[in-house]
């Protein structure tokens, strides 16, 4: 453990953050003595145990979590996601207990240490905070999982080191009790070079996004394997309340808002849509609670790599983000009425006349075909339709009647290769404003908590509980009022609204496949289902080119296959668990 430990320092150390106390000892002198008497060594620490929170961008390679839900499909033939949700590498965590095991090892240490009774108290609750959160990435995932606080050692006898698991419902407590302290001991805010570290705010963020899992699970799940997996269905409602309260401490504390630099809700002036896309690229702003940070070149990330669309990709890859037609039409129009368009049987002059109407949160989180871009339009169109109805719609090749124009757009779609196959593409996280990034070079942080989130979280649970349904209206309705769309009556708040709302605010932030499995809605959206696409199609008449839309399911999209998500896909397969540790009890179909 401690040779470990000090290779992660020594690494660590070369990112030039503690050169003042290494400078005085030689590197491979630094003993595990040593760190514990100095509180830079201490914070290195910390962020070893920051960094393998299980989230931020791009932890599956060209895999995101969103090609495992209705709002994308993958474009690569080889990496089609259509069932088995279960077992896909990120709904899996087998690394977690190691970093467990170095939480545990800190907080037995922390209290030795030379640090001030101060600094050992914030940091205890820092690491609280984090294990916590570990924890909850294992329960979301897998159901009950054992509950480690104290680090195991081995004398001689292996069979005791293999615990068995603890149920769904003492993991969620454990980590309720968790966050509680974290809350309590943590600071309301750090100066601006601590302003990633954990805050009061973020163990509350934390519980109100658990908490709230918790209550779904209770609510629309099932007890299984005596626990494992599942809560007792008379327990939501402590649940909800107890993510309702994180969340009203959260919006009373009035530490956050709405980011709104670019768009008065109020007045109306502004841009919404621009004002959307810039929460996640106007770093540190208003709305941002807890965010795992990036930097170029220390510290960078592959996402404009993989998202950008196919003819801005800098190197390889690209177009990974096809956006579906279903999420396309989850996107309400600017009046509220429902987002489903309306293009059979229709030319258009531009595209825009058919996506005018749209949420402005669909302008800044898809691009279409036409989308203002990085120097120029994305460029989107299946072929082109000469005038006698001839397609024309061959991949690189230039359209005989006009040759300054290739028969198909420079983004596809198209049948074959790592263009997009859905007619549209994700703009959300790329900072358009700026050139296309190198390849690898990205540097976008990773909002994890928002108070957009904060807010759907407190009408969810308002709603759910039948508790004040007038809160959960006026949450709703700040969100819809920055977007720029209609506020709902009293009438129109339906549990679907609610959804849909969350749906859209969180759009591609690593919230959908969760909310999918907590509310039991999986079995209902996969069931041998065929996702769809809207490709564009040219018509071209006396020189003059003019729009069309046509659905497309089946091949190239999802490779022509079709979506089922199954019971067990609820949670996750143990089987990796399993081989080290006998006692553990797959989840049922596994």
């Amino acid at each position: 453990m401690k040779s470990k430990i000090l290779l992660s320092f020594m690494l660590l150390a070369f990112m030039g953050c503690v050169d003042d106390v290494l400078d005085r000892k030689p590197l491979n002198l630094v003993s595990d003595a040593d760190v514990w008497q100095s509180t830079q060594l201490v914070d290195l620490y910390l962020v070893a145990l920051y960094d393998n929170i299980p989230t931020g961008m791009v932890r599956g390679g060209a895999t995101f979590e969103f090609h495992y839900t209705d709002e994308a499909s993958h474009p690569y033939a080889g990496s089609i996601f259509v069932s088995d949700y279960g077992i896909q590498a990120l709904a899996l965590n087998t690394t977690m207990y190691s970093w467990i095991r170095k939480a545990n090892y800190f907080l037995e240490m922390i209290p030795t240490s030379a640090l001030t009774a101060e600094e050992i108290a914030t940091r205890t609750a820092e690491c609280r905070f984090i294990r916590a959160y570990y924890y909850f990435d294992l329960v979301k995932k897998y159901g009950g999982m054992p509950i480690i606080t104290e680090v195991q050692s081995f004398d001689s006898d292996i069979e005791a080191l293999k615990v068995s698991r603890n149920t769904e419902k003492e993991v969620y407590d454990y980590i309720l009790a968790e966050l509680d302290a974290a809350a309590a001991g943590l600071p309301e805010g750090w100066d601006a070079t601590n302003s990633n570290r954990a805050t009061k705010w973020s163990a509350l963020a934390l519980k109100s996004r658990s908490m709230l899992y918790a209550a779904s699970i209770a609510k629309y799940g099932a007890v299984q394997l005596n626990g494992l997996i599942g809560i007792p269905a008379d327990q939501p409602q402590q649940y909800y309340q107890h993510s309702l309260s994180a969340s009203k401490a959260i919006i009373d504390g009035k530490k956050y808002s709405l980011y709104a630099k670019s768009y008065d809700p109020e007045t109306g002036s502004g841009d919404p849509a621009a004002n959307y896309e810039s929460i996640f690229t106007d770093e540190n702003n208003v709305e941002v609670i807890f965010q795992k940070a990036y930097s170029d070149p220390n510290k960078t990330h592959l996402y404009d790599t993989y998202v950008l669309p196919h003819s801005f990709k800098p190197a390889c890859c690209g177009s990974v983000g096809s956006v579906t037609l279903e999420m396309v039409e989850s996107y309400e129009n600017i009046d509220g009425t429902p987002g489903k368009l309306d293009y059979e049987n229709k030319v258009f002059e531009t595209p825009d006349a058919l996506f005018e109407k749209k949420d402005p949160r669909f302008k800044a989180t898809v691009s279409r075909s036409e989308s203002p871009f990085i120097g120029r339009n994305i460029q989107i169109y299946r072929g082109i339709v000469g005038p006698n109805g001839t397609v024309y719609d061959a991949p690189g090749a230039d359209f005989p009647l006009d040759p300054s124009r290739k028969q198909v757009g420079l983004d596809g779609p198209a049948p074959l290769g790592d263009v997009g196959k859905t007619g549209f593409y994700l703009r959300k996280y790329i900072n358009t404003k700026g050139g296309i990034v190198p390849d690898g070079r990205s540097a976008q942080n990773y909002v994890d908590f928002r108070y957009a989130e904060i807010l759907l979280n407190l009408a969810e649970a308002n709603f759910e509980a039948n508790l004040d349904k007038a809160a959960a209206l006026n949450a709703i309705n700040q969100i819809r009022s920055r977007a720029g769309i209609a506020k709902l009556t009293t009438a129109q708040l339906t549990l679907e609204k609610v959804r849909n709302e969350r749906k859209i605010e969180l759009a591609f932030e690593d919230k959908r496949f969760w909310d999918m499995r907590r509310w039991r809605i999986g079995t209902s959206l996969f069931r041998n289902t065929q996702m769809h696409g809207l490709w564009p199609y040219l018509q071209y008449k006396d020189g003059n080119y003019k729009y069309t839309f046509r659905k497309q399911s089946g091949a190239p999209i999802d490779n022509g296959y079709t979506r089922l998500f199954q019971e067990r896909d609820y949670y996750s397969d143990l089987s990796a668990y399993i081989r080290s540790n006998a006692n553990i009890r797959n989840n049922p179909g596994w």
